[in-house]
């Protein structure tokens, strides 16, 4: 009787551990399902041994990591054979998540680093937790939030803390400042992230973090904005900051209107210059050049609008809302279709003049918002900036004072606006057409005469040396 019980029992736990296993399988079927995307559907079979080993030898990418280099990843280390490392050697040399290490780091990470997958909604790190892992994001997009008390609802409440996006890391301040986890990571889509255990980034990535870590902290203190933000800030600034080396003559900024500016720069070394562009339209009348300066790029849209509706009986309404040199230049634009005659047409051509107005120099800050119509960043030399996030920047905490609106009020009044370039420019071509004019006339002047005379000539200048006696 007993031994028939046992055997009842033991064909009962056979069935439940069939059961979990089978339940596992299919939410790791699931989890995964979205590698089926890069098989086309007439391979996959009845068979599901063939396909299974289908999904393994396809070498079609679905983020950065193809399905084999995946599968090597999720070996454990000492069951990866040569020929399988060189191979991640290759694809590590290229991930833009692993751009700050050296060569030989890369090469030793591609012996211990793991693949993870983790759909929408898994929790990564859990703010107050012990650290056990760091992660480099792949594919996906990873949420930070941070628990804090609010003062005016007399609760905690989750504040977020910006994003992860592919080519960044997260995970590592735990390490770095030996404490618990300062934040809470949230999977916000489907992510594919490297991981690397704590053993392995004390030996491999510690020294080349703390030395840049150690880099930026000395970057802030060269600015005296931030001597007063606490240990935190300064602490969430080095995580978001970025150092980005340019070369002479690179594009630093191109920006339409100012706002789309992601970063603020912070001039570390060397000397960046604004260009301004002017677009002109050049008519001849007669002999003489006119210049009319045409609206900025991001008015464009504007003025095609108003071109539209400059027909319509509320035009002088429509006008009068305008900026007042888009207003005056869809004036003239108006005038002169309609008196501009068919042989006068040629002589009409839009020109761009790059004018050199200014210089950002060491210490200087820019892309805060100011105006920035038909204006480029450019590098004069050998330039480093500080990257700081601006939705971050301008944050109550890190805005005390309001300091960063009014250095954008200062820059704004210090750079000359496109219409005061404009002015100065055609003074300029005043000023040369004054000049060849008058050396022409000058030259070109008939009977030259000199009518110097002996007292006209210095004194000192009339006095003949005599010799001296033998």
């Amino acid at each position: 009787m007993a031994s028939k019980k046992k055997a009842e029992e033991e064909k009962l736990r056979r069935r439940r551990l069939a059961r979990f296993r089978f339940k596992a399988l299919i939410r790791l079927v699931i989890c995964n399902n979205y590698w089926l995307s890069d098989i086309e559907e007439q391979e996959i079979g009845e068979n599901a041994r063939r396909n299974i080993a289908l999904i393994i030898r396809r070498k079609g990418k679905k983020g950065l990591l193809t399905l084999f280099e995946k599968a090597i990843l999720n070996q454990r280390a000492e069951d990866r054979t040569p020929e399988q490392i060189l191979k991640l050697n290759e694809v590590f040399r290229k991930l833009e998540c692993l751009s700050r290490f050296p060569a030989k780091i890369r090469e030793q990470l591609a012996r211990c680093a793991r693949y993870s997958y983790y759909n929408a909604g898994r929790t990564l790190l859990r703010q107050g937790h012990q650290p056990q892992a760091v992660y480099f994001v792949l594919d996906g997009e990873i949420t930070v939030s941070r628990v804090q008390w609010d003062p005016i609802y007399k609760q905690h409440v989750d504040v977020p803390y910006g994003v992860r996006v592919p080519g960044e890391m997260f995970g590592e301040i735990a390490f770095l400042y030996g404490c618990p986890r300062s934040t809470t990571c949230v999977t916000a889509t489907d992510c594919e992230l490297l991981c690397v255990q704590q053993d392995d980034f004390e030996r491999l990535l510690e020294p080349t973090l703390r030395l840049q870590w150690n880099q930026m902290m000395e970057a802030l203190r060269r600015f005296q904005y931030f001597d007063h933000w606490s240990e935190d800030q300064i602490r969430e600034c080095c995580i978001l900051a970025k150092v980005n080396d340019f070369k002479p003559q690179q594009q630093i900024a191109v920006c339409g209107t100012g706002a789309n500016f992601e970063y603020t720069y912070f001039v570390l070394s060397g000397q960046c210059m604004i260009l301004q562009c002017l677009k002109v339209k050049k008519k001849m009348k007669g002999r003489r050049e006119c210049y009319h300066l045409l609206p900025a790029e991001s008015d464009e849209k504007q003025r095609s609008i108003a071109e539209r509706l400059i027909q319509r009986k509320d035009s002088e309404v429509l006008i009068s809302t305008l900026p007042t040199n888009l207003r005056a230049s869809l004036l003239e634009s108006a005038s002169g279709l309609q008196n501009r005659d068919d042989e006068d047409a040629p002589q009409e051509q839009v020109e761009h003049h790059f004018i050199d107005v200014g210089s950002y120099s060491c210490g200087s800050v820019f892309g805060l918002g100011e105006r920035m119509e038909d204006r480029t960043i450019v590098a004069r030399n050998h330039v480093q900036c500080m990257l700081i996030p601006r939705y971050w920047l301008f944050m109550k905490h890190q805005n005390t004072g309001n300091v960063w609106q009014r250095i954008k009020m200062y820059l704004e009044m210090a750079i000359p606006s496109r219409e005061r370039i404009f002015k100065q420019f055609l003074d300029d071509l005043n000023w040369l057409a004054y000049r060849k004019k008058l050396v022409t006339e000058i030259v070109q002047r008939r009977g030259r005469q000199n009518h110097t005379r002996l007292i006209d000539v210095p004194i000192v200048c009339r006095v003949e040396q005599g010799r001296g006696p033998n």
